[in-house]
Parts: structure tokens; sequence; C-alpha cells
């Protein structure tokens, strides 16, 4: 799949022609048409989900993930990685998806990394999602963890920038999917009727959005011009950054 860690591998996240017209097809118009539906859908959901009824995982390597976040000294990369977790909770409980909660952890914390804080050895890399994969992967290696889960964080992360996975497609893990529909929901917005506004609200209080869009705006345009050729580049030119400022939570 294009995205996903195997691909990276071949391509080092660099779109070919051919990779760009196959994602306009598959990936762009359903994407469009989710954030057009999110700003006319209107949430009744009811929902007893509380920030104080949420297991964090306080693991070793969950630390080791929380101390790489917070080593990039980004504030707004770091709140929007735990709402990024926190949204991804929420859809998965009004979803009834059962996930591994550790490993959806991990893969919020470091998705951004790469983006946020891009190191000299990871030069050969044309896209910020292959680096943070492979800054989480030696993470992982570091603590011994289970080669399947590494891979699942791995392709999590490499594949949230997708704009769009088929929920329906039962190859992609759960952990997959909740990291491409959170990031997508704390970044434009999409699917709104899926959080309530009271766990909103709640979220926002301990991880505020404070100059988050400014300062992402700016990241994406970084990456744009490092990566020409990278799925963030494509989607820019496609209406992401519209979609950024016609965000307004």
């Amino acid at each position: 799949m294009i995205g996903d860690r195997e691909w990276m591998t071949l391509t080092q996240g660099k779109l070919s022609f051919k990779n760009k017209i196959t994602l306009m097809k598959t990936v762009m118009l359903p994407s469009t048409l989710t954030f057009v539906q999110s700003k006319f859908s209107r949430s009744e959901l009811h929902s007893d989900l509380t920030l104080s009824n949420i297991h964090i995982p306080d693991t070793a390597i969950v630390k080791e993930a929380i101390s790489a976040l917070e080593q990039t000294k980004s504030r707004e990369i770091i709140q929007h990685s735990w709402r990024c977790f926190f949204w991804g909770i929420a859809i998965a409980h009004t979803k009834q998806w059962q996930f591994d909660d550790e490993n959806f952890l991990i893969a919020s914390l470091m998705h951004d990394v790469g983006l946020v804080d891009h190191k000299a050895e990871y030069q050969s890399c044309q896209c910020f999602t292959f680096e943070s994969a492979l800054r989480s992967e030696r993470l992982c290696q570091q603590h011994d963890y289970p080669k399947h889960k590494t891979q699942q964080v791995s392709d999590a992360i490499c594949l949230h920038m997708n704009g769009y996975l088929d929920e329906n497609d039962h190859k992609i893990a759960k952990e997959i999917l909740l990291l491409q529909q959170a990031t997508a929901y704390d970044v434009i917005g999409t699917q709104p009727h899926l959080i309530t506004q009271r766990y909103y609200s709640e979220i926002l209080a301990h991880y505020p959005k404070d100059h988050f869009k400014t300062h992402f705006q700016d990241l994406i345009k970084q990456e744009t011009q490092r990566h020409p050729n990278s799925r963030t580049a494509l989607l820019s030119t496609l209406g992401l950054k519209l979609m950024l400022q016609r965000h307004n939570n």
C-alpha cells in the first residue's frame, strides 16, 4: 500500500507520478468528502467517557516515547500528540473497536517527531513520517518490543498522512485507523460526531491548542519545501492548507 512501511523502504517516502495519480483517485476524493460532510454534521452523541476513566499505559517504553516527544521542545506538537491519543480513545469507544492502547499511545507520541525535530542522520528519508517511524522502531528495538507490534506502530505512523484509510479493509489494524482518524480530527476537524462536546472541552482544558494552527502550518510548509515529492506536499497542493485554515477549533 502506498504510504505503508514496506512502501517506505522501497521509495524512502518519495511519490512517483503514478503514485500521485493513484493517491488522488483512492484517497483525495474520500478524504475531501469526509471533510465536507464533517462541516454539516451535528453531534448528538451520548457517552460517559471522561479523562478520568482512561487508562494510560505506564510502561518503560511509553515513558521513553514520552521523553522522546518532550525532547522536541515543541509545546504545540507535544499537546497535539497527546490530544490525538485521547481523540483516538474516544473514536474507538464510539465505534466499539478493540485495540492495543500501548501500541496506539507509542504511535501517537512518536508520529510527528520527524516533522518537528528533523535529524541529519535521517537525511535520506523523503517523508517526515518515515523518519518518525524509523525513530520509533529504534525505540522499540531498545526495549525488545515484539516485532509484530513494532511493525504496527511503524505502519500507523507511516500511514497517518494518507488522508484517508478504508476502515472496512480488515487488513488494516485498528491502531493504524485510529491514528489516521485522530490526527485528521485534530488538524482539520473530520468526524466531529464521534466525540462529545463535554469530552472535547475536557481534553482541550488539559491539552490546549494555543498557537497550534499557525505552528503546524509552518511545519507543513517546511516539510513541503524539504520533501517536494512527499504526501505532505501533494496534500498541500490539493487543499490541506485550506482545510487547516477553515478548521476553527
